[in-house]
């Protein structure tokens, strides 16, 4: 197998004409580069994973107080705890329903 100069290292194949064609076939991107500012691509993968979390949620009938993972879980984990999806109303309707088991 020859190698092409005009090839990254990486390449499979070895045959394009020119090193950004062979740059464009491995299809890469460059998301974010101020990794030390902060803006990197982390925080969206933390955002993107957050949302996914939230929508899971939401598409079982949970009503979370926020789309922060802390107020996911807590619903999430009040839900599987209570065996009733969490929403405002159904965690005051909990409370209270419980307060007057306590009380008869």
């Amino acid at each position: 197998m020859s190698t092409n100069s005009n090839c990254s290292s990486g390449c499979l194949t070895k045959d394009h004409a020119t090193y950004g064609e062979c740059l464009r076939s491995k299809s890469l991107r460059i998301a974010y580069c101020n990794s030390a500012g902060g803006s990197d691509a982390s925080r969206q993968k933390r955002w993107d994973a957050e949302l996914n979390e939230y929508r899971a949620a939401v598409s079982q009938g949970i009503e979370p107080d926020s789309t922060a993972t802390r107020d996911i879980r807590k619903a999430v984990d009040w839900s599987e705890k209570t065996g009733v999806a969490y929403s405002e109303e159904n965690r005051h309707d909990y409370r209270v329903d419980k307060a007057l088991e306590k009380v008869a």
